[in-house]
């Protein structure tokens, strides 16, 4: 039912009771007691409608199909709600595949859930700007992006709309990251050559616009609560607009973030399908209007849930198709590229070692663009390949975003400044008596670079910029006057423009998508792929070897010791782990004889941050089958028995448990009818029946 139709029983609702002699004094009672208004947020879905990774060929316990049934529980209790997205909602997890349906799968489930707003993403400029209007389009509901300009000073689409919800005219306003025309540097025409403003500017002239025009105001913006590039981020523009707001949706960061700032709730759900953030709006009446009396937000965790089966069943060709697509096989494996993912629980293998994986990456990049060197990132620690099959997917797994290529003209001199900020900045400064290298927490592990074609040394004694040492080029120490071609992506391409390190004039190569090339490189290959690392790079200046190394590693083998992550927890391994430092804290015996070392001091990160691309589903319950993933082991049939449902169990989980797939969830809840009236709401303490697999 759209909210029209809502709209229309509801008013139909109060015409019967106008009937009945009752409007006056209930509309009196209502003016007494105020009136509740709900709103819902999700953000960057990025394709995650099923509950299935594609890349990883596995079951998630996060996704749209989750979303969606917190949504309908929400909407039961409130039929009037307003449900907002906002943004990079149409890229990642194999849903670009399909841009040329109509409609496109993803607003076909948008459409579904009857989204009310959608506030435009960066990654819904990755693609030619027809998919992107086209989306615009089929899309039911209100799309929002007030900072996009026209070449006549005219905004391209809406910058906010006025809902009129049980009576009180609530405004949505939406705006988009600022720095798609950085990004999308390798082809303008994405965004159709528009001029994109700065959040905190346009907010302040659409609050100016929405002036004594809503009786509630909401923002819905695609941009994390810290800036990028010198652009101020939202907490600023929450302590700066607070008291002209009444709650604030964000996106973009991929932070699950449920703070007051400004005096208004300020709420993201994280990325694919995490939460959905709830902000519950208490009014009461002021002359003619209504203004919030109280406002409180929360972040529903998806994860409790188990997935809507309508919801399923409306998009099971989505998952069909997307499944068929990812399993295809294109080559084959003759060795697994990394045998060991972890130096230790927490610290990636292929950020502190040359690895084949993005040697194989750099290679076809340099092959294809006729490069001489070429700069990659490991976009998700734990890719890999292992023996066997190359099925599609595993392009997907090794390089998830949908970057292009390029090719430009360099110097040595530039090579050895993209190098410092690229590769030499990523890891703290090492201490002495630290057993460990860390990363800077500011640096995403997708925006450190390994680079082919020279080789290198990154001394992590030495300060940020004088890292990259004994830089070797065709044989010879490099010099500042050697020129080159660096095989490079388009999002890589337009950060080191925009930072001055290399010129657009430069451009000697634009081809298409990275992971196309890789499965074409191994669909190509006349015998199987094989692992090769050329070992051309590695770090020096820190001495590990403290006398209890090896003490510490079993403690942090044996989990006693945690490897520190940033607070979003989305950078790994934030800080080494330093034995006087461990010793004088009491972690560490003391040593029998006097140490020579002192205390490390703590670790001040270098500060050099870089925007978002970002990642991803799951399958279909029985009232909505799908096909079962690529053949993996399968856990030995369970015996029936029983489940106590613990905190954070939802029948999805349990399933999951039981018969390691979450697509049987269906069976619990039938042999549960009894005791369970709904499958999203079992309590904690239940006692479930689980037949047997």
């Amino acid at each position: 039912m759209q909210r029209t139709a809502r709209k229309q029983l509801l008013a139909l609702v109060l015409a019967l009771a106008m009937l009945a002699g009752l409007s006056i004094p209930a509309m009196a009672a209502e003016e007494e007691a105020g009136k509740t208004i709900t709103i819902l947020q999700t953000s960057d879905l990025h394709g995650m409608v099923n509950p299935f990774d594609y890349a990883s060929n596995k079951e998630t316990n996060t996704s749209m199909a989750h979303a969606a049934a917190i949504i309908q529980a929400e909407r039961a209790e409130d039929p009037d709600l307003l449900l907002l997205d906002t943004g990079d909602t149409t890229q990642a997890n194999y849903i670009q595949s399909f841009l040329d349906e109509t409609p496109h799968p993803m607003i076909e489930a948008m459409n579904y859930l009857e989204y009310d707003a959608w506030t435009l993403g960066n990654h819904e400029f990755n693609f030619d700007f027809k998919y992107t209007t086209r989306e615009i389009e089929e899309f039911q509901g209100v799309v929002l992006g007030g900072n996009f300009y026209k070449a006549d000073g005219s905004r391209w689409i809406d910058a906010y709309e006025i809902f009129e919800v049980d009576g009180v005219k609530v405004a949505v306003f939406g705006v988009d990251a600022p720095h798609i025309p950085q990004w999308e540097k390798s082809d303008p025409s994405h965004y159709n050559n528009m001029k994109i403003t700065n959040p905190d500017e346009e907010i302040g002239k659409i609050l100016d616009e929405l002036e004594g025009k809503a009786d509630v105001i909401i923002g819905s913006v695609h941009y994390g609560l810290d800036g990028e590039y010198g652009v101020a981020g939202m907490r600023e523009v929450a302590e700066k607009y607070g008291d002209r707001m009444d709650a604030l949706f964000i996106g973009h960061a991929h932070a699950k973030v449920n703070e007051t700032i400004g005096g208004i709730p300020v709420l993201e759900p994280g990325s694919n399908g995490e939460f959905v953030s709830k902000v519950t709006l208490t009014l009461k009446a002021d002359g003619d209007g209504w203004v919030v009396d109280k406002a409180e937000g929360e972040l529903l965790d998806c994860a409790e849930v188990t997935p809507d089966p309508d919801f399923l069943a409306q998009v099971k060709d989505l998952h069909t198709k997307s499944l068929e697509l990812a399993s295809r096989q294109v080559g084959t494996v003759g060795k697994t590229f990394i045998e060991n993912l972890e130096v230790l629980p927490g610290i990636p293998t292929a950020v502190l070692e040359d690895d084949a994986v993005t040697d194989l990456v750099n290679k076809v990049q340099m092959e294809r663009a006729g490069a001489d060197v070429s700069l990659a990132a490991l976009f998700d620690s734990t890719s890999n390949l292992q023996e066997g099959p190359f099925l599609h997917r595993d392009s997907v797994k090794i390089y998830k975003y949908d970057n292009t290529l390029y090719g430009v003209k360099v110097t040595g001199k530039q090579m050895k400044a993209i190098m410092e900020e690229k590769a030499g900045s990523f890891f703290n400064q090492y201490q002495p008596g630290d057993v460990t290298i860390s990363f800077n927490p500011n640096i995403r592990l997708y925006n450190y670079d390994m680079f082919a074609g020279l080789d290198y040394e990154i001394d992590i004694s030495k300060p940020v910029g004088s890292r990259i040492q004994n830089v070797i080029y065709k044989g010879q120490p490099m010099k500042d006057t050697d020129t080159m071609i660096l095989a490079l992506n388009n999002y890589r391409y337009g950060g080191l423009v925009s930072a001055g390190l290399i010129n657009e004039a430069d451009v000697v190569y634009e081809g298409g998508a990275v992971r196309d090339m890789i499965t074409e490189y191994v669909e190509a290959l006349d015998g199987p792929l094989m692992p090769e690392v050329d070992n051309n790079w590695k770090i020096v200046g820190a001495d590990l070897n403290d006398p209890q190394k090896d003490l510490i590693y079993e403690k942090v083998r044996a989990g006693e010791i945690e490897i520190p992550t940033s607070e979003d927890g989305r950078t790994p391994n934030i800080a080494s782990l330093n034995g006087p430092a461990l010793r004088e804290a009491g972690v560490l015996p003391a040593l029998e004889e006097k140490e020579e070392t002192t205390p490390a001091p703590e670790t001040v990160p270098e500060t050099v941050p870089e925007p978002v691309p970002e990642p991803v589903p799951e399958p279909a319950p029985e009232t909505a089958p799908v096909p079962e993933p690529v053949p993996e082991p399968v856990p030995a049939p369970a015996p029936e028995g029983t489940y106590t449902v613990k905190a954070g169990d939802c029948l999805w989980s349990i399933s999951q448990k039981a018969y390691g797939t979450g697509v049987k969830w269906g069976v619990i809840y039938n042999a549960n009818a009894a005791i369970i009236k709904n499958p999203s709401d079992i309590q904690i303490g239940q006692v479930l029946v689980i037949p047997a697999a």
